[in-house]
């Protein structure tokens, strides 16, 4: 029987919820060492469930590992790295659902506080204008300086993204992130994990965050050109 096939004694346990519960304790305590007892401790889960996600985690490489081999019998102990914390929080967003939370609270787990000090109410357009602007900031640069250089983006398009009122194509983005020496990744990524989780995309249940911010990034597109169709034509 796979794993996955197995019917949980709580039947809101879902594979994916069992993945968010561990991601949840690991997000409360970044960089913290966790043994399997006291994350089974932390998460309510049974023995084989808690090993199960590890296993998942480690293999993705999202968890770090090592075993202490001066006890015996040997214990493994397991951590998130501070530079996983973004894939973290994406794949915590695809279990955030009204169940999920309800079992995160009963365990004694804040999801708000997993997911990162900031507000995941904010859309993704503005989440990921606002790291457009800090990056731009941070290395100088003036909006009309920034134009000069990638001209594919006008010195006012520019204000409408950093605003959070537009939203760059992916090959806009890409050609932004290079100017500002970012991973064009990283940028769509932070900004999915920094914002609502968007309903279309968890619906299509899509863990692997790069692809989620991808789809993230698509379906704001989509709605901005929507938008855009059903406003009234001025008058020339």
């Amino acid at each position: 029987m796979r794993i996955a096939d197995r019917v949980a004694k709580d039947e809101r346990l879902s594979w994916d919820r069992k993945g968010g519960v561990v991601l949840a304790a690991f997000l409360e305590r970044i960089c913290t060492e966790h043994t399997v007892a006291r994350l089974v401790e932390l998460t309510r889960l049974t023995d084989s469930d808690v090993l199960n996600q590890l296993r998942r985690f480690t293999k993705v490489r999202l968890l770090s590992r090592r075993t202490d081999l001066e006890v015996f019998p040997a214990e493994d102990h397991f951590w998130l790295p501070v530079e996983s914390v973004p894939r973290a929080r994406a794949l915590l967003q695809q279990a955030d659902d009204g169940d999920f939370r309800e079992l995160a609270g009963e365990r004694g787990l804040d999801i708000d506080r997993a997911l990162g000090d900031f507000s995941t109410q904010q859309s993704y357009p503005v989440a990921l204008g606002k790291a457009l602007r800090d990056a731009r900031v941070a290395i100088g640069w003036s909006q009309a300086g920034v134009a000069a250089e990638v001209p594919t983006v006008s010195g006012p398009r520019l204000s409408q993204i950093e605003n959070g009122h537009a939203l760059p194509t992916l090959i806009a983005l890409a050609e932004l992130a290079l100017l500002y020496k970012l991973d064009p990744v990283d940028l769509i990524v932070h900004a999915a994990c920094h914002s609502k989780a968007d309903k279309q995309v968890q619906a299509l249940k899509i863990a692997e965050p790069t692809f989620r911010a991808v789809l993230t990034h698509k379906f704001a597109e989509r709605r901005f050109r929507e938008l855009a169709r059903t406003k009234p034509h001025r008058r020339q």
